[in-house]
């Protein structure tokens, strides 16, 4: 017989059969227990963060971004205009300081776009062109 306040955790319904206080702090409400990792082991994290865009063609863009991305790396990039948003892939062409006096850091970057489906091809260049003087 188990204790009242000892749950076998095999009586849930994904744990595993665990016993349930194994790796947990008093007061942790987590329905999984943690593990301490000894040694390196990397992580990465995906954001997502509006960019201004300075410039846009049907082969890239400009945008000032609060990262400096690495260069030679292929970032999403989402674009959205005329009722359009597409999702891309783009190549960090160039990374330069945006200058600014003040405030945070930020970044010119220059994207190039990678594998451009031909309809959102066709609707940049429309776009496009439907600015150029």
């Amino acid at each position: 017989m188990q204790p009242r306040n000892e749950r076998r955790a095999g009586s849930g319904p994904s744990d595993g059969g665990r016993v349930g206080s194994v790796g947990r702090r008093p007061g942790d409400r987590r329905g999984k227990p943690r593990f301490e990792v000894v040694g390196q082991l990397w992580g990465s994290l995906e954001t997502v963060q509006p960019l201004r865009t300075h410039d846009l063609s049907r082969g890239g863009a400009l945008v000032e971004s609060g990262v400096a991305l690495p260069l030679e790396s292929i970032q999403r990039f989402r674009v959205a205009f005329e009722g359009v948003l597409a999702n891309l892939h783009a190549r960090v062409c160039h990374v330069r300081p945006a200058g600014r006096p003040s405030g945070p850091a930020t970044y010119l970057v220059g994207l190039e776009f990678v594998d451009v489906p031909p309809g959102l091809a066709e609707h940049l260049e429309r776009f496009t062109e439907s600015r150029t003087p």
